[in-house]
């Protein structure tokens, strides 16, 4: 029977230390889930309450070191207001913040030699790459008839090189972009379903164009292509209720541009009609 027993415990153990090994083990910490890595631990779930509006990310947990925000870690998080991101993060997954509709404010402590914030708004150190804009940072305006006439703005700043992808996602809030001559590549969902965006305005200076990075942006009534553009991706500006009645493209042909799949949007109210593009050269 001792033996048994002895047997028991010890296969257990075995796999105690096998999940540890391999980075699976999770553990817990006032409902917030964490999950060991190489060189700590991540967040792997934030919990979120109605009665909890600010979150402060841990810089330790367990002894470990809190080097990660996960996909999905906080995503969702529909009471969270202000999130506070300590020195220690230096990995953000591109879905880690995504979907959360009152986030005002994502702030990093100013030690942190990975990321840094700017009006609540999350870049990279050198602020050459745009994050994370969060969804609740400014509310929408709206005249006495419901039409949209304000919401949240930005500008960028000089430095941003590329918008990550999913950086704008689903920012029903954003209203309008003040794009910078220097962006070279927009990230695949970057804009997805940003329904109240008013205007997309690119500089001369874009690349490429994500999958689906600007489809659903049903309020846009506008679109001119820069000759600067080398790609646009599967669906990037994909709609079935545009307001777009012609697409401009500063190319000769399409010959020019490795298009994707369904990039174009469909006319308001025509089943698969898709909006006529017209090719202007430089």
């Amino acid at each position: 029977m001792k033996k048994n027993i002895l047997v028991f415990i010890a296969f257990f153990i075995a796999i105690a230390l096998s999940l540890t090994a391999f980075g699976t083990y999770t553990f817990t910490s006032n409902k917030n889930s964490y999950k060991d890595n190489d060189d700590g631990c991540g967040l792997y779930r934030y919990k979120s309450t109605s009665t909890q509006e600010v979150f402060d990310v841990p810089d330790t947990y367990n002894g470990k070191t809190v080097t990660e925000l996960m996909a999905f870690s906080v995503a969702n998080s529909e009471y969270l207001k202000e999130i506070n991101i300590p020195a220690s993060v230096k990995t953000i997954d591109v879905w880690a913040l995504t979907n959360c509709p009152v986030l005002e404010s994502i702030n990093v402590d100013e030690d942190n030699p990975y990321f840094t914030s700017d009006d609540g708004v999350l870049y990279n150190k050198d602020k050459t790459e745009l994050l994370f804009f969060p969804n609740g940072k400014e509310p929408l305006v709206t005249d006495k008839s419901g039409k949209v006439t304000g919401g949240g703005v930005v500008v960028l700043p000089e430095s941003v090189v590329s918008i990550r992808d999913n950086a704008f996602y689903m920012c029903s809030n954003l209203y309008s972009v003040e794009f910078n001559d220097g962006l070279k590549s927009i990230g695949n969902k970057a804009f997805l379903k940003c329904e109240n965006l008013s205007a997309i305005n690119l500089p001369e200076t874009v690349e490429t164009i994500g999958t689906d990075a600007f489809s659903y942006c049903n309020s846009v009534t506008t679109l001119e292509i820069p000759s600067s553009v080398q790609s646009i991706g599967d669906y990037a500006f994909f709609s079935t209720a545009t307001k777009i009645e012609k697409i401009t493209i500063h190319h000769n042909s399409e010959a020019e541009l490795k298009l994707g799949k369904d990039w174009i949007p469909n006319q308001s109210d025509k089943i698969n009609k898709k909006i006529p593009v017209e090719y202007v050269g430089e």
